[in-house]
């Protein structure tokens, strides 16, 4: 069975989800720093994950994310696929915000929005 680890990446933070099915699980949320690559690499290990998914926007981070998809996938062997995305970023945020969430929640948006990015992702190969 496929495991999916969707990310949306941030300059700061990169938010991290799974999903095996149509449905995303919130994940964690990493410091974007020098370590960021190793992590994931142990993470992929750790959760069994087949797939990577990460979000691409259009705009001044599109170049940095194809590099970093690149990276991701020479350093675990897997693929990646770029999923389109466009304000996944707020878009968990209002949801977040539509559903009284606590504080503590809204501040780990990223790992909404990667799990809304997986799971549009899941829902484009239907």
């Amino acid at each position: 069975m496929t495991k999916y680890l969707g990310i949306d990446y941030g300059l700061a933070h990169i938010g991290l989800a799974t999903a095996e099915a149509v449905l995303a699980t919130p994940l964690l949320s990493l410091h974007n720093d020098a370590l960021t690559l190793t992590r994931l690499v142990e993470i992929v290990k750790q959760q069994q994950i087949t797939h990577i998914v990460c979000g691409i926007p259009e705009g001044k981070l599109e170049p940095i994310i194809k590099q970093f998809s690149k990276h991701l996938a020479d350093s675990t062997g897997l693929p990646v696929t770029l999923h389109p995305e466009t304000l996944s970023t707020k878009e968990a945020v209002a949801k977040l915000v539509a559903v009284g969430a606590s504080r503590a929640k809204k501040l780990n948006d990223h790992v909404y929005a990667a799990c809304l990015i997986l799971e549009d992702y899941l829902e484009f190969l239907k």
